[in-house]
């Protein structure tokens, strides 16, 4: 039985009588709830909440919540996935809590539970005094439902303790065994608690608040190696491409001029603020086409049982670059990546069909290299043509390195596409593309990363190090190695190879170990950097309003010679 006995001041107790006089005990706090397969119980935004709440007293069927990725089914008590990934995310459940058992987190009850617990708890307070009692008083009701299970709620007040406390437990349809609420194997019990209390705001839900439902340009995430094992750890590219929207719409709102306040945003002076429509991130997936139930116990069959992390990011990254280059597996990688972008953007358009933004490709690791084989070969050919390809600590070049099949100067992604390589200077996997068009170019600096809320865009020790390259006449011998990418035009003349800024000087003392150390995290960075995002989303938006007024242009010539 789960007894729970608290003081009048505590909240964490199902609401007993004790302190009446500061809640009213009528009040039916709902809070909307989704589950993910079997994993915890999730509450759904707090800007969704009473959308959904409205959708329920009005009897509608679906609610558009999450930014209008997810919809709800009410009818179904089902939400799913419109448009944010690919392949779509499984369904979850959906769940209307008022009741709420407390384990290590709060865990929302049936609605069918939750309705007798409620029904039982009014008819209790409706029996108990107001005051408190002068003697020990014990109240209890019992609630049949129509499937026959009777939920029974006993209401005791100790005057010695003065304290209150409360019990549930339920029989079922046709047994005759009684079941006790939260009662774990080992006979632990957890207190009850009615309503859930103020939902805590999820990252980038005021920043999408801000921007409001109108899309601008969209940025398709690729994953690179590994992504089966990352997504099962739950940090994959479903949990990486939330923290890349947010720092993405930051950029945003900032470049828009709009200032942080608390956990919102405003936009300071007199004069309204700019009418923004936001960047869009949507997930293209490609593991499942190599990874099958079969292929992987058999890899797991031969693994050596020792050293079993190191081993299993061996299996499922190191593998992943190993399949893709054996001859017909590439081809079958690529070809799924094309699918899986071409999906995940009909799914969006079917949405937004009169969207007339810039999309952008980024792909990270692996996933970098397939889409600059995708653009480059044009096998198959994608429905649209990207404003630009972002890789991210990608091995392009070790590829294009290995096939000998550097590009010319004179070679430009199809439908100028724009194309720029970003990377971790400590990132193992990570190499430049510059060198590999023209030798002179390795002794040309990768152009670095603006630093959010740096100096200039610039950490410390780059501005420093800026300095010196200023005092002892290196600047000018870098911008004579610059202007060698004029005649580069596979980012049209601008630099391709772009570096983050990090401090390098503590790898002289750290030594092998260090390297080691930092590899896997250095690798690992991309999608989660305030830098690498802001860098995305300012340079898609630059293309973007650079190809519009070459349009305009284009246009007024047209007229004018008509």
């Amino acid at each position: 039985m789960t007894d729970t006995s608290a003081s009048p001041s505590s909240h964490a107790v199902a609401d007993g009588p004790a302190n009446a006089s500061s809640v009213d005990r009528t009040d039916k706090l709902f809070t909307w709830f989704w589950q993910d397969g079997d994993s915890n119980w999730i509450p759904f935004r707090r800007s969704d909440q009473q959308p959904l709440e409205k959708a329920e007293a009005s009897s509608s069927s679906f609610v558009n919540v999450e930014g209008g990725r997810w919809q709800v089914d009410l009818k179904e008590r089902l939400v799913t996935d419109r448009y944010g990934s690919d392949p779509p995310r499984k369904p979850g459940k959906v769940r209307r809590a008022l009741w709420f058992q407390q384990a290590a987190t709060l865990i929302p009850y049936d609605e069918e539970t939750s309705k007798a617990i409620e029904a039982a708890h009014e008819r209790v307070w409706l029996g108990a005094k107001e005051a408190l009692p002068k003697e020990d008083l014990e109240v209890a009701e019992s609630v049949v439902l129509d499937s026959g299970r009777q939920v029974t709620l006993k209401l005791k007040y100790e005057q010695k303790s003065k304290s209150w406390k409360l019990s549930a437990k339920e029989r079922s349809q046709g047994g005759s065994s009684w079941m006790e609420y939260a009662q774990g194997m080992l006979g632990k019990t957890y207190q009850l608690q009615r309503g859930f209390g103020p939902v805590d705001l999820q990252p980038g839900e005021e920043e999408e608040k801000a921007l409001g439902d109108k899309v601008g340009n969209l940025i398709i995430l690729v994953h690179g190696v590994g992504e089966k094992m990352w997504s099962e750890e739950g940090c994959g590219l479903a949990f990486s491409s939330v923290q890349f929207r947010q720092h993405t719409h930051v950029k945003q709102l900032q470049s828009a001029g709009f200032v942080q306040k608390g956990s919102g945003w405003e936009y300071p002076g007199e004069v309204p603020p700019p009418s923004l429509q936001k960047d869009e991130v949507l997930e293209a997936s490609w593991w499942e086409t190599i990874h099958t139930d079969e292929m992987d116990k058999r890899l797991a069959r031969i693994s050596l049982p020792s050293m079993k992390q190191v081993r299993q990011i061996a299996n499922f990254a190191v593998v992943d670059a190993l399949y893709y280059m054996q001859v017909g597996r590439k081809e079958a990688i690529v070809a799924a990546v094309a699918r899986s972008v071409e999906a995940a953007l009909a799914r969006f358009l079917k949405h937004h069909p009169h969207h007339s933004g810039s999309i952008v490709l980024a792909g990270h690791s692996l996933g970098g290299a397939i889409l600059f084989e995708l653009l480059r070969s044009q096998t198959p050919k994608l429905s649209f043509a990207p404003g630009a390809l972002f890789t991210m600590g990608s091995p392009t070049g070790l590829f294009l390195h290995v096939a000998d099949s550097a590009p010319e100067e004179s070679f430009a992604l199809p439908g100028g596409t724009r194309f720029f390589n970003i990377f971790h200077p400590l990132d193992p996997v990570a190499y430049r593309i510059e060198p590999l068009i023209k030798e002179d170019l390795e002794k040309l600096e990768p152009a670095k990363v603006a630093v959010e809320g740096g100096i200039g865009g610039m950490k410390m020790h780059y501005g420093v190090q800026k300095m010196m390259n200023w005092a002892t006449g290196e600047d000018k011998k870098q911008a004579e190695f610059s202007d060698l990418c004029q005649s580069v035009q596979l980012n049209a003349g601008d630099r391709i190879d772009w570096s983050l800024q990090e401090d390098l000087s503590i790898m002289t003392v750290a030594g092998v170990a260090g390297e080691l150390v930092q590899a896997l995290p250095s690798h690992a960075c991309y999608m989660k950097s305030a830098d690498v995002a802001a860098f995305v989303q300012s340079r898609t938006h630059s293309l973007a309003v650079a190809r519009r007024l070459s349009s305009k242009t284009e246009s007024s010539s047209d007229a004018n010679r008509c």
